[in-house]
């Protein structure tokens, strides 16, 4: 079975500037805090509940993630995004695409979690 991929597409001119997309986030519960992780863009936010850690996500962590990206001069822009795995498309290349495959044994361990640490996986956009 193929898995699904995440999207980026990116607009960068001088007139305009935008990204837009759709990635793949996880949630848990860690020491009383609810966190919102992408690990495609290594993103994490957090609150005292699931809906404030995905408003902190939505509202402060991707805007201000997508603001420095653009910030920068389009080549690097695509340096920084495929040192964190993200590859061209061969015909648009400022569409870039990942394998949306979560590794949960690869979470756990990278936050340090119990085992029995339930995991939900999402979609997410991305618009900036």
């Amino acid at each position: 079975m193929l898995e699904p991929k995440e999207y980026l597409n990116i607009q960068h001119s001088k007139q305009h500037k935008s990204i837009r997309g759709e990635v793949k986030s996880i949630d848990f519960q860690n020491d009383g805090f609810f966190i919102v992780y992408i690990p495609s863009l290594k993103l994490s936010a957090y609150g005292k509940s699931l809906n404030e850690a995905k408003e902190m996500m939505a509202k402060i962590t991707i805007p201000d993630f997508c603001e420095s990206l653009m910030d920068l001069p389009i080549e690097k822009v695509l340096i920084e995004l495929k040192s964190l795995g993200w590859n061209s498309n061969s015909f648009f290349k400022k569409e870039l695409s990942k394998s949306a495959h979560v590794d949960v044994e690869g979470i756990l361990r990278e936050f340090d979690l119990p085992k029995e640490t339930k995991i939900n996986e999402s979609t997410l956009s991305v618009a900036a």
